[in-house]
This record gives structure tokens, sequence and C-alpha cells, in this order.
């Protein structure tokens, strides 16, 4: 009985203690500090399965957060990303309601505002707290991260294959230019189903000069992903779909050396690095 105790204190002592400095955490690690790390993540705000192996969601959640906060962005916790959350968390407030408290009075207190304190805590009736309620008020520093980072589309891939040509200037393969590359080519089999990477609608889909057989998502906000170089398309402009949707089979029209998927992520008119948005 004891033994039992001692487990179930020391488990909870994981989840409620600061991310340690004592081992740098990277993709594939596995332990009680994977589990704070996690458990942190949580409690930031993050949809994320505490279950003590740092994945590929893990690391595009700690990539989105150094992007937001100008760190690095290698989805690596080591001793300044470490430093970072451990403020973050410190910007989450648990307070108690006592008599006499409103929303707008709380706001003022902790320097946010009542909309972020009602959707912190998915308050249905925000107009009826009550004394003894138990709220977590985000403070400055966590609606900054918000508002940059968490409120932000997830995206799956859209193919599993070797990314044979990065974001960013290269020669390129064909005409041997010095360009920009604006996604990331993703070498697959022809015919590979490509899926789409989140939900929302096809705005284009059709030929696309160099970029052959396309589609085109948007997905609100501001930001659309781009499919590439296919051989057939399944879908049609005004369709909505749904993240994971076969969107076309995957070949090398326009001007490509080999069937592949040149994905791309647009916010607004201008391309980001896709590795930094996946998971």
């Amino acid at each position: 009985m004891r033994r039992t105790v001692t487990i179930i204190l020391l488990s909870l002592l994981v989840l409620i203690a600061p991310l340690s400095e004592a081992r740098v955490l990277k993709r594939g690690m596995r332990g009680n500090d994977v589990v704070t790390l996690q458990s942190l993540l949580v409690d930031l705000g993050q949809d994320l399965i505490v279950d003590g192996v740092f994945g590929p969601e893990t690391e595009a959640l700690v990539k989105g957060i150094q992007k937001a906060m100008g760190l690095k962005v290698d989805g690596i916790v080591g001793r300044e990303t470490t430093a970072l959350l451990n403020q973050l968390k410190q910007s989450v407030v648990t307070y108690t309601v006592q008599s006499g408290d409103n929303l707008t009075r709380l706001a003022e207190r902790y320097d946010t505002t009542v909309g972020n304190i009602i959707s912190y805590n998915d308050l249905s009736n925000p107009d009826q707290i009550r004394p003894g309620q138990i709220l977590h008020i985000p403070t400055t520093a966590l609606v900054v991260l918000s508002r940059s980072f968490l409120t932000r589309p997830k995206f799956h891939w859209p193919v599993q294959g070797k990314i044979t040509s990065g974001y960013g200037y290269r020669i390129h393969p064909i005409t041997k230019m010095r360009h920009f590359h604006g996604g990331i080519d993703i070498a697959v089999a022809q015919g590979t189903p490509v899926r789409a990477s989140a939900g929302g609608r096809v705005i284009r889909a059709g030929a696309m000069g160099n970029y052959g057989l396309g589609v085109v998502v948007d997905h609100g906000e501001g930001y659309t992903t781009w499919y590439g170089h296919n051989s057939k398309i399944l879908v049609r402009v005004g369709e909505t779909v749904q993240q994971g949707q076969t969107l076309a089979l995957s070949g090398r029209t326009g001007l490509a050396t080999g069937p592949h998927v040149d994905f791309r992520i647009k916010k607004g008119d201008q391309t980001v690095d896709p590795l930094e948005y996946l998971f």
C-alpha cells in the first residue's frame, strides 16, 4: 500500500513540477521529463496526448512556440526553450474566485481581456462565476503566443516519402538556375494518393504551368496549401474537403524530373516553410 501511494505521489510531482534542464529533449526520447514537457504544453492550451513519447506532434508544437517567441526553430528543448516554457507556464495564473469578483476586474488586475479568460476556461456562462470557482487566467506573454501560434491550422503530411528538395534557395534540377523554392518536394511512387493536409475548400484544380496538374485548398485565416505535379486530379473547384481526403494522384506533370509532390503552404501571398507547420 505504501509503495502504491509513493508511486502516485511521484507521478503527481512529475505533472506539476517545472520542466527540468537536466536533459536536452528531442524527437524520439521517452521518459518522465517528456511527460512533464507534454503536460506543460497541454497547460498552455495545446491539444496533445500526454504519453511520455517525444513524437512528431510534440516536436511540431515546440517548433511553433520557438518560432512565435523568436528562438531558433529546431524542435529541441534545451536551456533556452526550457526557460521560455517555464516562463510561459508562469503566465497562467490559477485563481480562486472571491466574493464580489467579476471578469472585468480580473482582466484589469492581470493585464488581459475578458475574452481571453472566457476562451481559456471555456466558460459557457461567464456572467455567473461563483466564489470558490477555479479560473486559469492567461496573462500578456501567453496571449502573445496564442495570437501568433496557437490559433493557426495544424497541417498533416499530404504523403509519406523522402524530401528531395527543401524550402529555400536551390539550383533547379532541370534549368540549373538558382531560384527560391517555395515548398518541399516529397518523392513518392507514381499514382500515390495525395491527401488534404487540413480541411478546407478547393479554390484551384487543374493545369498550373510548370507546377503541372495542381490543387489549392483554402483553410481560412489566410492559409492555403498547394499540391503540384499530380497525374490526376480528383476534386473540383468549390468542393469542401476534409483533412486526409484524397485530392489527387501523384505524378510528374509540369516541370519535373520524376514523380513527386511539390507541397507548399502560404499565409496570404507569402510561402512559409512547411516543415515548421507539419506534424
